[in-house]
């Protein structure tokens, strides 16, 4: 009995030489797999309206919203009513204006005089036809789209504009 056990402590002994840790693998295929973040190669001046956003959704916060855009290496203004709006549109150019679709004819009015006029992306609600809304703005999103599918709609409008 202490012959049989002695030999499997020792058979387990040399096979458990070979094993590697949990990382090891990944360290030997040229390096531990790294998380890198979201940066973008067309940098966007973006204006995110949270005019009917606020009240629609309360549970969202626009500052985290604001800070992952600006991570990713936008430079990022907040308006929240009309007023800041109107004053934000007037202080700065932007390239890319954020808001839900039912806000949209408000911001139309104010950048119609603009040139070049922002890129829209509104956010559509459950229950808006979709189809509708897409074909007259083709980079509207869900409301329930993530920050990815944000920066890349803002990734492809600035690499189509040429910015």
């Amino acid at each position: 009995m202490k012959l049989s056990t002695t030999t499997l402590l020792l058979i387990v002994a040399l096979s458990a030489a070979d094993a590697q840790a949990c990382g090891e693998v990944m360290y030997r295929m040229g390096g531990a797999l790294r998380y890198h973040a979201f940066v973008t190669r067309h940098p966007a001046e973006i204006l995110v309206y949270f005019g009917s956003m606020a009240q629609a959704s309360p549970s969202s916060d626009p500052r985290s919203f604001h800070e992952n855009l600006e991570k990713a290496g936008h430079k990022v203004t907040i308006a929240d009513s009309p007023d800041s709006l109107a004053q934000a549109l007037a202080k700065q150019h932007y390239d890319v204006i954020i808001t839900y679709a039912a806000d949209v004819p408000a911001i139309n009015d104010q950048i119609a005089h603009l040139a070049p006029e922002p890129a829209l992306i509104p956010v559509f609600q459950h229950g808006t036809d979709e189809g509708t809304v897409r074909q007259q703005y083709p980079l509207a999103l869900n409301e329930d789209a993530n920050l990815n599918q944000f920066l890349k709609t803002i990734e492809q409008t600035m690499k189509a504009r040429g910015s």
